[in-house]
This record gives structure tokens, C-alpha cells and sequence, in this order.
């Protein structure tokens, strides 16, 4: 029989080790400020719950069975998914000029489109695998937009269209979609009548703390991974979380994506990085401007991620946070800032007159463009927003016009009674 002193060292020395595990543990999969742990990858496979027929995805994830299918989301512009039995799935967020293609055991029956959405109906031969792939026509030479801080209504609706009529084959939102209740329903809604693809970043709103657990990870569930990268004619996007502070820095499902981006020189086919995010590095902001913090803190994060991006020879980062258009070279980094996705500076330049939105000069609010070509770096420009007065809905306008100096209140109520009227 062990004596009582070897079996508490023995049960010391065991808790030692599963603390020292569960550190490990809890660092490698990060803990977010304010405290909560890093939430879950989202799923890439589903199994059919009653047709059992089994898909795996890359590029695109699962959002859930409607009847016979199983429904899937692709945060990339050229997914794949593989297949096992009689299949039906339908795959949203497709370019409608995209073109599927499959191999392996097994056929596709039929393929409709509908706007952004794909339903593809098929069957593999027994214990053979089919691999569907879709590939746009544009790969090479192609445009982008990209934009942040839309919230979920009218503005979002807006600047879905506004991309597509500025000829964007996809737009890149830089989070924020979420700014007062119903904003969830709201994006969903927006992103399936889009015109354009949408890749999108996690921002700080979009952190929606609560006891309801579907709320708590709708972006997750929804609109798209907090970090994620796809390829497309030689450029590699990088959708990073800086929507929360991460301890450690380099821990979670950002620091494992960025583990894996080899430098650019070794980065075969790849020529340029356009890296996506929500909070800044640095606030571009003169320092008389900036009313609080809006870069990303935690006593050196922000330089830690300045460095990793560096290293791997990445030229330039897109944000959104800041409701302004900034740009500016950041010891480097070359700093986008495309927050206008209200276009409250519009409403603060009118000083509360309905007739200034008439004259369409007159508007300020800017959307960021990325424009590729063969063998060059992304190219990247400025276009107006042209936000219309009646696309402003969203709650917060009143708060954010009271820290203004100028007279909204007309402005203010008569877009009260426009939104209420159109909702």
C-alpha cells in the first residue's frame, strides 16, 4: 500500500502536468480581451441527416440542412467541395459568371443559378469520391472593392450596389456589420440579394456579447471565418481577427494562418498580399483628431503584427474602424483606412441641409478599389461612395451627429420619417 505522502506528490506532480497542458492548451488557442476564450473553426464537412450523403469543403463552409440539401457559404471565389452518395447542395456567394467543373467517380445532374447562389444535384459511384470546382472567368485581370463600418441596413445595401456598378468583381468588408439589434437578420438578408461577392472581416461590433449562443457566433455562422485566405490570379488575400486583443499575440487560428504564409519571394505563383482586417494597426489620424484609441493595442500587438506581415513581404493592409478614407505608409506597411460605410461625414459636411445631397460633388465618403493586372501588384485607387440621403437609417447617425458642432435636427427627423415609411 503507498504511503499518503507518495500519493499526494504523485497526485501533485499529476495536477502540475494537467495545468501545464491545459496552458498550453489555452495558448495555442488564444484567449481574447475583453476575457473570453477564442471561439471554434467553423465546420467544412456535413453528413446529411437523413440522406446521408457526406460533403468536405475548402473555400466554403457549412450553414446548416434546408430539406434534402445541405447548405454551404464560399468565403473565396473559387471553391471546391467533394462529395460521397446522391448529393444535393446549394452553394451561396458564387460569381454568377463562375464555371463548375468536376472529377472523380460520379456526375452532376443539374446545376441552376440563381443571382449569387448555386444548387448543384449529383451522385457518386459506390465509395468513390466527386470533386465539384468552380473557376471564374476573370482570374487574371480583375477588380475589386473594399469598404468597413456598413452596420447591417441601408448602408450595407448601398455599398453592395455601389460596388458592383464601380465594375467589382467582389467586395472586401472590413467589419462592423453589426451596430443595433436586428443586424444580423439584416446582413444576411443584404448579402443574399448582393450583386457582388463578399468576403468579410470580423470588427469589433460584430462581437456580440450575450447569452444567446446563435447571436454570439452569428458572423461565424453566417457570413464567413474570422481568419481565412484564398488565391486568385497571382494576388493571395489574408483575412485576419484584429477585431479583439489576443493573448498570446501570436496564438489562435490568426497566428496559425500566419505560421503558414511563407515569404513572398517563396510563395510560388504569388506576386502581392493584400491583407484585411478590421481594427488598424496605427490610427491615421492627426493626434488632435483622434477622440480615443483606434488602433490596436495590448502593449505591442500591433508592432508584433506589423513585423509578421513585414516579414513575409507583404506591401500594404486594408482597414476599416476609423470612419474616414486614409492612407498612408506605416513604417513599411502601407495603410489603407475605408471606414465610410455610413458616410457620416457626408451628413456632417451638409450641416443639416436636405438640398446639399442633391449635387452629387458634393459628396465625400470614398470606397477603396483594388484593380489587378497580369504580372503587377494590385493597384489601388479612390472612388465616391455616393451614398444617398435616404440610404441613412441606421440608429446610431443621431448619437454620432450630436458630438458634431452644426444643427441636424431637421435633416435628422425627416430622415426618421423616410426610413419608417420604406422599412
Amino acid at each position: 500500500m503507498s504511503k499518503p505522502s507518495s500519493r499526494r506528490q504523485f497526485l501533485g506532480a499529476l495536477t502540475l502536468v494537467g495545468a501545464g497542458v491545459g496552458i498550453n492548451a489555452l495558448a495555442m488557442r488564444g484567449l481574447r480581451m475583453p476575457l473570453m476564450a477564442e471561439p471554434r473553426h467553423v465546420k467544412h464537412e456535413a453528413r446529411h441527416p437523413e440522406d446521408y450523403f457526406t460533403v468536405s469543403a475548402d473555400g466554403a463552409f457549412y450553414t446548416g440542412v434546408e430539406g434534402p440539401f445541405l447548405s454551404w457559404r464560399a468565403f473565396a471565389p473559387e471553391p471546391t467541395l467533394k462529395m460521397q452518395g446522391v448529393f444535393q447542395v446549394t452553394v451561396d456567394n458564387i460569381h454568377p459568371q463562375a464555371i463548375l467543373s468536376s472529377e472523380g467517380g460520379g456526375q452532376i445532374r443539374e446545376e441552376s443559378i440563381d443571382g449569387l447562389k448555386r444548387t448543384v444535384l449529383g451522385d457518386t459511384e459506390p465509395g468513390k469520391e466527386l470533386r465539384l470546382h468552380w473557376q471564374v472567368p476573370f482570374a487574371e485581370s480583375y477588380r475589386f472593392a473594399a469598404i468597413g463600418d456598413t452596420g447591417g441596413g441601408r448602408e450595407l445595401e448601398w455599398t453592395l450596389r455601389q460596388a458592383h456598378q464601380l465594375g467589382a468583381q467582389f467586395l472586401l468588408l472590413l467589419g462592423d456589420l453589426y451596430y443595433q439589434p436586428g443586424d444580423d437578420i439584416n446582413v444576411l438578408r443584404n448579402l443574399s440579394r448582393s450583386p457582388v461577392p463578399v468576403y468579410a472581416a470580423y470588427g469589433n461590433h460584430d462581437i456580440v456579447r450575450g447569452f444567446d449562443q446563435n447571436l454570439l457566433h452569428w458572423f461565424e455562422r453566417g457570413v464567413g471565418p474570422r481568419n481565412s485566405t484564398f488565391r486568385l490570379g497571382g494576388i493571395q488575400f489574408v483575412n485576419l481577427d484584429t477585431a479583439a486583443d489576443m493573448i498570446p499575440w501570436s496564438g489562435g487560428m490568426r497566428g496559425a494562418l500566419l505560421r503558414q504564409l511563407p515569404p513572398l519571394e517563396d510563395n510560388s505563383g504569388i506576386r502581392d498580399y493584400v491583407i484585411f482586417s478590421h481594427r488598424p494597426i496605427t490610427d491615421l489620424r492627426p493626434i488632435e483628431e483622434q477622440p480615443s484609441d483606434h488602433s490596436i493595442e495590448n502593449f505591442g500587438e500591433g508592432e508584433w503584427l506589423r513585423e509578421q506581415l513585414l516579414h513575409i513581404g507583404a506591401r500594404t493592409v486594408l482597414n476599416g474602424h476609423i470612419h474616414n478614407s486614409l492612407e498612408r505608409d506605416d513604417q513599411g506597411l502601407y495603410t489603407y483606412i475605408a471606414g465610410e460605410g455610413l458616410a457620416h461625414l457626408d451628413i456632417v459636411k451638409s450641416q443639416g441641409s436636405i438640398d446639399w445631397f442633391d449635387d452629387l460633388t458634393h459628396r465625400t465618403a470614398r470606397m477603396l478599389i483594388g484593380d489587378i493586372e497580369p504580372q503587377k501588384p494590385v493597384h489601388y485607387h479612390w472612388e465616391a461612395l455616393n451614398m444617398p440621403l435616404d440610404a441613412h437609417c441606421s440608429e446610431r447617425l443621431r448619437t454620432d451627429m450630436a458630438k458634431e458642432k452644426g444643427h441636424f435636427e431637421a435633416l435628422l427627423d425627416y430622415l426618421e420619417s423616410v426610413c419608417k415609411k420604406t422599412s
